[in-house]
This record gives structure tokens, C-alpha cells and sequence, in this order.
């Protein structure tokens, strides 16, 4: 967990959470080609209470939306376009 990510709620608040990075890999950026969805990058919390449904991420200036989230133990995935 060596990337600093910048959660964005709704009301504007904004919270720094340490997290891992991992990219999109072929077989669900190929299967979300046939939704609206295009998935760009994996953002791993290692602590699944640091998410409260924030909408929004900022990682390195570039915002990003959060279209799926996923629970493993601890950890929680958090996927973005």
C-alpha cells in the first residue's frame, strides 16, 4: 500500500487513504464493453471501513468514479472510469 488516494464524498469532503494500485485486466475490460461501464484502474484499501460510499477519487489530480466496489477479508477493491 504505496499510493495516496483522495476519496471525494458528496457534501465535499475529502479524506487521504493509503492503497494499493493495480491495473484493469483483459477479461473484465473486455466484458464491460458491452455496458457503459469502462473500467480504468483497481484501487486497493487495506482497510474496507476507510470507504463510506464516496462517489469520487483523486489519484495524482486525475478524478475518477467509482463503479464497483469489492470486499475480500479486510481489503476492499475499488474499481474506476
Amino acid at each position: 500500500m504505496n499510493e495516496l488516494l483522495t476519496l471525494l464524498a458528496d457534501d465535499g469532503t475529502e479524506k487521504d487513504v493509503l492503497c494499493g494500485l493495480r491495473s484493469i485486466g483483459q477479461q473484465e475490460f473486455y466484458q464491460s464493453s458491452a455496458t457503459a461501464f469502462r473500467p480504468e484502474l483497481k484501487f486497493i484499501l487495506a482497510d474496507y471501513l476507510d470507504y463510506n460510499g464516496e462517489p469520487l477519487v483523486d489519484h495524482n489530480g486525475q478524478r475518477y468514479r467509482v463503479i464497483r466496489t469489492y470486499r475480500a477479508g479486510q481489503e476492499l477493491e475499488l474499481v474506476v472510469e
